[in-house]
């Protein structure tokens, strides 16, 4: 169900352009190698511009399993997402 449901998710998403560009993580093509070279570039660029650099990073272990719902119900609404889609999503998280 999981894997329906992503995959549905990811061709909305990639099909209207509504990708965030600092998404790294259940991303095609975008790995944590690209995170970290993001993160690493970022702060070079402030280091050589001579600002204060300060980085927190976090690992939320079952992120998902932790999420709140009506939030993400919430957000497929704002964006657009088909009605098919946004029920198949509320039916999986009942």
């Amino acid at each position: 169900m999981e894997k329906v449901l992503i995959n549905r998710i990811n061709h909305h998403i990639y099909s209207h352009d509504l990708t965030n560009t600092n998404q790294y993580g259940f991303t095609p093509r975008r790995s944590a190698i690209n995170a970290a070279t993001a993160v690493k570039d970022f702060v070079e660029e402030g280091l050589v511009a001579g600002e204060l650099v300060v980085l927190v990073s976090l690992h939320i272990k079952g992120a998902f399993d932790a999420a709140w719902w009506p939030s993400i119900l919430n957000g497929l609404k704002s964006c657009g997402c088909p009605k098919n889609i946004y029920n198949l999503t509320k039916s999986y998280f009942r």
